[in-house]
């Protein structure tokens, strides 16, 4: 059992940002975390278990966040 930090940054709107963690409600659920959000520009999310899943939750969340988060 551990704990990961993983930060995303946001060049786009709010609405992005809500769309992504909204989509993180539903389709990460197989590992604890917790999500805070700075501004518009950066999403914290904090994984909680076993690092097996950590890792399968940030393939996911970094996928999540193509898709959503408008990076440069």
């Amino acid at each position: 059992m551990g704990k990961r930090v993983i930060r995303f940054y946001n060049n786009g709107s709010l609405e992005n940002i809500i769309k992504f963690l909204e989509n993180v409600q539903k389709k990460v659920n197989f590992v604890n975390l917790s999500a805070t959000v700075d501004g518009c520009k950066t999403v914290k999310i904090i994984l909680y278990g076993n690092r097996d899943l950590q890792y399968l939750a940030c393939e996911k969340l970094r996928d999540l966040a193509q898709e959503f988060l408008q990076v440069n």
